[in-house]
């Protein structure tokens, strides 16, 4: 049997030779948002899908409200001018494929208006090219993108029928660490809170995290980062960066990951975690050979917004 620093030190060597490696969302149109340019504005992609009450949403930067996603047009709140455009309408199984774009404030001005609109227009423009290019691919799935994401109390009492108190014990350690998601096998994800949401970009292999599991006291984070050698700066991801976000996994190792992926829920799940998506920027994903008892979560990080 391969000692614990036996286990370590291959890691270390292989993220030694590793090149670069991104993860973007599953599926051929999600995919092809990633280089999704947003002229500095905050975007929402809604897909509306027949039997579905509530539109999900892939959002860059901030979500988008759903109330706004509900109507059409150039819509204004006290604080924010929005347009929104309905990209697809009534096609196959999909009511609307929708974007809804945010300035960052209200525009009172015609020329904020106008300059709003135009950068607007550039959006829209890629998205359905984008959008014809699924289209012409013959393959329609990748729209029915709401089928994928699922709220946490709805996996638990729909998916999982639980009753009510026993979904609300699972829920704990859940609402205890707050992640944004739980990447899920067949490209399922759930969303922690209450609104269908997930946020979109493309992350960056930095390395790995080591651990050992205690039964007296639970995952101990082995203070181990298996560093990549890989020159990511072009994107904006360097030391500081690294560190910074790894502080927040690394401050309750426990908590905010090995409980998560280690959960009893998942024996009762045909669908199993393959990552956790923490605090937007940060994607966690543990190696095939990952156990309870030891293993390493790998790190992927996006590149920060400038």
């Amino acid at each position: 049997m391969m000692s614990v620093s036996d286990f370590f030190s291959r890691y270390s060597q292989l993220y030694q030779k590793e090149t670069i490696r991104e993860i973007v969302p599953e599926g051929v149109f999600v995919r092809q948002l990633a280089d999704l340019r947003t002229q500095g504005l905050d975007v929402g992609i809604f897909f509306k899908q027949k039997g579905i009450r509530e539109p999900r949403q892939i959002y860059y930067t901030e979500p988008m409200p759903t109330a706004v996603a509900k109507k059409e047009g150039l819509l204004e709140t006290t604080d924010r001018t929005y347009l929104s455009h309905t990209i697809i309408k009534k096609f196959k199984k999909l009511d609307y494929l929708r974007v809804v774009i945010a300035a960052p404030t209200r525009l009172d001005s015609r020329d904020e208006r106008v300059a709003f609109l135009k950068n607007c227009q550039r959006i829209i423009d890629i998205l359905l090219r984008k959008a014809k290019n699924v289209i012409h691919f013959g393959d329609f799935t990748p729209f029915l993108f709401a089928q994928r994401i699922r709220t946490l109390d709805w996996f638990l009492a729909k998916d999982l029928k639980l009753d009510e108190i026993s979904a609300e014990a699972a829920a704990i350690p859940f609402n205890v660490a707050e992640p944004e998601y739980i990447l899920l096998t067949g490209q399922n994800i759930i969303v922690v809170k209450d609104e269908p949401h997930v946020p979109s970009g493309i992350f960056y292999l930095v390395g790995g995290i080591g651990y050992s599991f205690d039964s007296s006291i639970g995952a101990v984070n082995e203070e181990r980062m298996f560093r990549m050698t890989a020159d990511l700066s072009p994107m904006g991801i360097d030391e500081a960066y690294i560190e910074s976000n790894i502080s927040q996994v690394t401050e309750d190792f426990q908590t905010n990951v090995h409980s998560l992926i280690f959960s009893d829920i998942w024996k009762k799940s045909p669908a199993k975690p393959v990552g956790v998506n923490i605090g937007n920027d940060i994607l966690i994903k543990p190696t095939s050979d990952s156990e309870i008892w030891l293993g390493v979560f790998e790190v992927y990080l996006k590149k920060p917004i400038t």
